[in-house]
């Protein structure tokens, strides 16, 4: 559960925000990570792509349809041990082989959900790949000119975490429409 709000189409200073996107992407985390018993809130939103926090667990999936693209859901080692702890109900400590299974499996659950949001959308996605997890976080990724980017901060609700990077995470989709 969280205390996001709804994104409404804006236009600042000739940036603008598809709220499509945007509130798919949000909706679909939030139903993901409440399935992980995590409470948390969008602290930032960007429509161009940025580098990633240092974050050294991301999950990737492939989208493709009526657009392609990837989803990718970036990590610190607190957030995915506390995100998979809650999937599994079973306590993790440490970035381990349950861990990294899990972290696909969520990166699978967003994505799925963010296929159904977008259904009857100009942005239908049909199907989804098999997850990856990248594990380290020195690697940049480079992005197509011409797609929908939209990445969305969230900082996890977790008072037992003192330091701001190891309780915020980033979702970013990129996406752009097939020529028909």
């Amino acid at each position: 559960m969280t205390d996001t709000a709804s994104v409404s189409m804006t236009d600042i200073k000739g940036l603008t925000i598809n709220s499509l996107i945007t509130n798919s992407l949000i909706a679909s985390v939030e139903s993901g990570m409440q399935m992980c018993d995590l409470k948390m809130r969008v602290v930032g939103i960007t429509k161009i792509p940025i580098q990633l926090p240092d974050a050294p667990v991301t999950g990737m999936i492939g989208l493709s349809g009526q657009c392609t693209g990837f989803i990718s859901i970036s990590m610190p080692a607190r957030v995915a041990t506390l995100a998979v702890s809650g999937l599994l109900q079973e306590e993790y400590k440490t970035v381990s082989a349950q861990v990294i299974d899990g972290v696909g499996e969520i990166t699978n659950i967003i994505a799925g959900g963010l296929k159904t949001k977008l259904f009857n959308t100009p942005w239908k996605i049909s199907n989804i790949t098999v997850p990856s997890v990248i594990l380290g976080s020195s690697y940049h990724i480079s992005y197509s000119k011409g797609i929908e980017y939209c990445g969305i901060t969230f900082e996890v609700d977790d008072p037992d975490t003192l330091v701001i990077q190891d309780k915020v995470f980033m979702v970013n989709t990129s996406l752009i429409q097939s020529a028909s």
